[in-house]
């Protein structure tokens, strides 16, 4: 019994993980207005044109861990790169970020949604999502891929590699992705390179979904104080053991992401595993007290996943996963097995839905795009 109830469980989370994912027709919308961006910014007429800007995702967008905001009033946060082919002695910091910026400016549409952030530019596009937009330039000092980046609070300028990183988050996850793909591809019939990346979500990929949200709703009256997303990402990346069902994979990684996290000389680490010399959670020493909190944070994820699997019944577990994951969540998710476990009753057909296990009956009817949704394949270093 215990066993069945690990199953559901999985299946409520795989779920949960998929109602708090961009939806398909808003992520296609974002297809489109990032290649804008890029068709404005590299235009033949454009000032940028001479120095060859490339317009590529980073973070969320690029890993596939992307989730759906708190409440309406908050948007999805999609990240991008422009990257100009200029060398560091050329331009300073804040040239290169005025270029990015006045370019943008000159698009009518664009002038009026446009902010300026400390690294980037912030363009709101319809208050459902904004981008924002990176100025950067080639580290020509640093590994193939690396940048350097914008800073308005720091004089000089801040290494980053986040196709690099990228590419390392793909080897913690790229034998379940493929072994996913394909069986995706049979049963919706198609060749696998039919399926796009976008529809396969490892477990790796729906637990730092879950795990975001989890800290959403514990840091949301605690906001300054919440892990970054990319010392989870990082964290939970290390910490998974290429689980395929979606419980144990989590279980594994909220008990092992603390041991992920060095002390060097001291000082507390979570290191970027493309650049040693990165710290992410260097704020950690100015505010010590975030570093008890992640602890705290760490142990209230594994109570909640204990309690969950310790509930019997559908209604027990979705009223113990609504306080940590929020009730609307759960909600569509119990409704999402529901229907799967009807129809899969009603007809012989099945399908298996991406990342979950889930066996349904429900047909699957998907567009091929070149988005990013979930990992491009490595390009190597």
């Amino acid at each position: 019994m215990a066993e069945d109830r690990k199953s559901q469980l999985s299946k409520i989370l795989g779920f949960s993980a998929g109602a708090i994912d961009i939806p398909s027709h808003l992520l296609e919308e974002a297809v489109r207005r990032y290649g804008e961006v890029g068709q404005w910014l590299g235009a033949a007429d454009s000032p940028l044109f001479c120095n060859s800007p490339e317009i590529y995702p980073q973070g969320s967008a690029r890993l596939g861990t992307m989730t759906r905001p708190l409440t309406d009033k908050d948007e999805y946060d999609i990240d991008l790169v422009c990257s100009l082919q200029l060398k560091k002695e050329s331009i300073s910091q804040k040239e290169l970020k005025n270029r990015v910026g006045d370019r943008l400016r000159q698009n009518e549409e664009y002038c009026l949604d446009l902010d300026e952030g400390r690294r980037c530019w912030v363009l709101h596009m319809d208050k459902r999502f904004h981008m924002d937009v990176l100025p950067a330039i080639p580290d020509n000092e640093g590994r193939l891929a690396s940048i350097l980046i914008t800073d308005k609070e720091l004089t000089r300028w801040q290494h980053s590699d986040p196709k690099g990183y990228a590419n390392w988050f793909w080897t913690r996850m790229e034998v379940i992705f493929n072994e996913e793909k394909q069986t995706l591809a049979k049963a919706m019939q198609v060749e696998i390179e039919d399926v796009p990346d976008s529809k396969v979500k490892t477990p790796l990929q729906q637990s730092i979904q879950i795990l975001k949200r989890h800290r959403d709703i514990y840091f949301k009256n605690d906001l300054d104080d919440r892990p970054i997303s990319i010392i989870i990402s990082t964290l939970a990346a290390w910490a998974y053991m290429g689980q395929a069902d979606l419980f144990d994979a989590l279980v594994n990684i909220v008990r092992s992401m603390p041991d992920q996290i060095e002390k060097r000389n001291g000082v507390y680490w979570v290191a970027n595993p493309v650049n040693e010399g990165e710290n992410f959670a260097d704020k950690w020493q100015g505010h010590p007290h975030r570093r008890e909190k992640l602890f705290s944070w760490f142990q209230k994820l594994d109570a909640d996943l204990k309690g969950a699997l310790e509930a019997r019944g559908i209604n027990e577990v979705a009223a113990v996963l609504s306080h940590s994951l929020g009730q609307t969540t759960v909600s569509k998710a119990v409704k999402t097995l529901g229907t799967v476990i009807n129809e899969q009753r009603q007809s012989g057909k099945l399908y298996v839905e991406p990342g979950s296990g889930i066996v349904g009956s429900v047909g699957l009817h998907v567009r091929p795009h070149t988005f990013y949704g979930a990992l491009p394949q490595p390009q190597g270093d």
